[in-house]
């Protein structure tokens, strides 16, 4: 059993914008190969491994790697939330650093940020719409049955 077809997971409120796990598979692995060629980009092009942008590109994997077991295994969406904000900054870091040494390099990372960025919308609108993880304060105007009607 996958964690996505976990009981836990399939009894949560997620968006209508949840695409199937195939395509998150899919996704992922794209991004894998991208995220790998772009730093042997980056260091076949001057980039160094003592460089803020490598630095970045690490600390990136490293969130990247914690999220999972975050939101899956000890079944924290309200933390994994804050886990993917950093990962957003750290990859927009990481773009803007390797950019400098190959564009190439900085252009292959974009799918990882866009895709970064619409993960984090899928977990906050988990931490939203399920009350046991709705640590967020929503501004007043906001109509929380609006943003979590049943899909």
């Amino acid at each position: 059993m996958t964690p996505a077809n976990s009981d836990w997971y399939q009894s949560l409120k997620k968006s209508p914008l949840t695409p199937p796990s195939w395509v998150i598979t899919i996704a992922w692995t794209t991004l894998y190969a991208l995220i790998i060629v772009s730093a042997i980009i980056f260091l076949k092009n001057g980039g160094s491994v003592r460089s803020a942008g490598f630095l970045y590109y690490c600390a990136a994997w490293v969130l990247n790697l914690l999220w999972s077991p975050l939101f899956f295994t000890y079944q924290r969406p309200d933390l994994s939330f804050v886990v993917v904000l950093g990962l957003i900054v750290l990859i927009a870091y990481t773009i803007i650093e390797f950019y400098k040494v190959s564009r190439t390099a900085g252009h292959l990372l974009v799918p990882y940020l866009v895709w970064v960025i619409f993960a984090a919308y899928l977990n906050k609108y988990i931490v939203i719409c399920n009350k046991k993880y709705s640590m967020t304060l929503l501004p007043s105007f906001v109509n929380k049955d609006w943003i979590c009607k049943s899909s």
